[in-house]
């Protein structure tokens, strides 16, 4: 009878460990899974591919039915690097422009799981109405609220108040710092890059585009054209109308330059009141007449200087191309640099000769037949 008893006992007792083993294995396997989306999440140096990886892939790994996040675009920095969100994934992210919303979410800025009410669960998940259990993570770095993330599950007892969940809180502080990383990192990025006027590319931007612009073309056979652009008695402009009315017409001269070039064209100020447009694949007979058609435009143009009178103005450009041929260059650094002169002294001649006018000037011609390298 006790041996019976003690059978019974041990075969208790290795059900209660198998059970127990098997936990441990479910948690291990979990816990590696969290550490290869931290892991993931880390990597990224966009924000657009931190909330991808969330909505899709760690969707996908923790079986869940939805994820959605809010988050909140201060100072307006956000909105603008989400263009790369996958735009079907879009109705599960939302940029808010103040946190009410958010902060009567999470009056203690603390985790909430279970079963939503109706009205929070349409607000959260709104195309997805069978949502019966979840769990809503503040955001929070640096003790300050920045959005939310959303886990929802069709099952009622997937997430349950009663239930800890210490991962998805570890998880969710990796997260608010990753997107506070990846605002502050692209947006420098964009600041080292971008003339803060007028919002093109600045300098810096154009002479690392050129010697790349050159590489392509030559290990392509095909020309490069570059316009070199100068605003026709800019000091005049300051001068009558002020600094604020001169950077207003800079601001507009740009906006007419990009919205006349092609996406793949290459726009940048230069400096002052100087532009560069690099155009790939641009004959000098093409590049002539895109340069001419810019200068008809401006000179239509009545630019609002920010007093009751609006005025034209004209610009001056020169124009110079690389052709398959120009091979007698030492780097394309030298090529550049000879260029970019070229079009230079072009503009000169165009603002000597009177201004409003185009000029175009070859660059030198190769005396050898040599390999760009």
């Amino acid at each position: 009878m006790n041996n019976r008893i003690l059978q019974q006992e041990n075969l208790q007792l290795k059900k209660t460990l198998q059970i127990a083993v098997k936990e441990a294995q479910r948690n291990e396997e979990i816990l590696k899974r969290f550490m290869d989306i931290e892991v993931q999440m880390l990597a990224c140096g966009k924000l657009s591919q931190l909330i991808n990886l969330l909505l899709v892939d760690f969707k996908n790994i923790f079986k869940l039915s939805v994820v959605t996040i809010y988050l909140h675009n201060k100072d307006e920095l956000a909105e603008s690097l989400l263009q790369e969100v996958d735009p079907a994934l879009k109705k599960h992210l939302h940029i808010v422009q103040d946190l009410q919303f958010i902060s009567e979410i999470f009056p203690t800025n603390t985790i909430r799981a279970g079963e939503l009410n109706r009205q929070l669960r349409k607000q959260l998940f709104p195309d997805n109405p069978f949502i019966l259990s979840s769990v809503l993570l503040p955001l929070i770095n640096k003790n300050r609220l920045i959005g939310s993330l959303h886990l929802g599950a069709r099952e009622l007892n997937r997430y349950h108040s009663d239930y800890r969940y210490d991962y998805l809180e570890r998880l969710a502080a990796l997260l608010a710092v990753c997107i506070e990383n990846c605002i502050i990192q692209e947006n420098l990025a964009y600041l080292s890059s971008t003339d803060t006027l007028t919002k093109l590319y600045n300098r810096h931007s154009f002479d690392l585009e050129i010697d790349k612009a050159l590489q392509r073309a030559s290990r392509r056979q095909q020309p490069l054209s570059l316009l070199f652009l100068d605003i026709d008695h800019f000091k005049q402009v300051n001068d009558n109308y002020g600094h604020s009315g001169g950077d207003a017409i800079l601001k507009a001269f740009a906006k007419i330059l990009k919205n006349q070039i092609r996406n793949t064209d290459f726009l940048a100020r230069f400096g002052g009141e100087e532009f560069a447009i690099l155009l790939p694949e641009c004959e000098p007979e093409q590049a002539a007449q895109i340069s001419n058609n810019l200068r008809a435009v401006v000179a239509e143009h009545f630019f609002d200087t920010g007093t009751v009178k609006d005025i034209k103005v004209t610009t001056s450009i020169g124009v110079s191309s690389y052709l398959p041929g120009h091979t007698d260059i030492q780097s394309f650094s030298e090529l550049a640099s000879i260029l970019l002169q070229t079009s230079d002294q072009a503009l000169y001649q165009a603002k000597f000769g009177g201004r409003n006018k185009v000029v175009y000037k070859a660059i030198p011609l190769p005396t050898r037949q040599a390999s760009c390298r």
